[in-house]
């Protein structure tokens, strides 16, 4: 079960309690989780622009309206008392779109693990539509199982033909001289940070090479990150037994100070 921190939580622009939160938590597959930073939804027409399509490619009925999705959101964080934290949608159609928001447990990484970098583990599994950010209990229960297991920050998954192509919660991307390298879109959860990431390396001339990533090709990397919500750019300090010296690498550096730079743009013109 999701650890809800707020006791006033929003359905389609109403209040409602944490206890018929949970109720309707068991009808809803599709999901999206937005960072709150001083009281401020960063990217928030991103997210909602990533909710819609899973919804479209998942086959669920409806469709979300941004104006509702906005002020459903502001409700939210006006109604609760939290500064820093994540906010989850959920969404179901009941003959009518529903899209319950509510304030969630949320880990941020230490400044300590942005320094020296987190370790990851490798696991063979494959989402089952990696464009899709839906709710697969046993896919979680399973990654959830082995990070603790090898006390890893997180889990690269690998392919059944031995191509990496993202984490379990997070997008990858490797560093190969002055370039960066990531997984086709086709094949990952098209994160809201990863486009970012991807974006702001465009507009400064930094190549950012798409393509299929080979298992045996890790060692030859020159450092490697993982992009995400509650994560920004945080570097890798190893996966599975091959070290990594990213926290050091100047191109790490680079990309992690231009996207924070977005960040908090973002937060300026709100």
């Amino acid at each position: 079960m999701l650890n809800i921190v707020s006791d006033k939580n929003v359905l389609n622009n109403k209040i409602i309690t944490k206890e018929e939160t949970e109720k309707l938590l068991n009808q809803t597959k599709i999901y999206e989780v937005i960072r709150v930073i001083d009281r401020k939804a960063i990217f928030l027409k991103e997210h909602f622009d990533r909710m819609n399509e899973s919804i479209h490619l998942s086959g669920i009925k409806g469709s979300l309206c941004y104006e509702d999705f906005k002020s459903s959101a502001e409700l939210l964080i006006k109604e609760n008392p939290f500064k820093n934290l994540n906010i989850r949608v959920s969404y179901f159609y009941d003959n009518k779109p529903f899209a319950l928001f509510y304030f969630i447990e949320s880990y941020y990484p230490a400044q300590e693990e942005f320094n020296e970098g987190v370790d990851t583990v490798t696991v063979k599994m494959e989402r089952a539509n990696p464009n899709v950010k839906s709710y697969q209990k046993e896919f979680k229960d399973k990654v959830t199982r082995i990070i603790e297991e090898q006390n890893a920050f997180e889990a690269i998954l690998v392919n059944q033909d031995d191509t990496v192509c993202e984490g379990s919660k997070s997008n990858i991307f490797f560093v190969k001289g002055d370039k960066l390298v990531t997984s086709p879109d086709y094949a990952v959860l098209l994160g809201v940070t990863r486009s970012r990431v991807i974006s702001v390396c465009e507009e400064n001339l930094i190549e950012v090479e798409k393509r299929i990533i080979k298992f045996s090709e890790l060692e030859s990397f020159d450092g490697a990150f993982i992009t995400g919500t509650s994560n920004d750019v945080l570097p890798i300090r190893s996966i599975d037994n091959i070290k990594f010296n990213s926290s050091g690498n100047d191109l790490v550096k680079k990309v992690s100070g231009l996207y924070m730079g977005e960040v908090r743009k973002e937060i300026e013109k709100q």
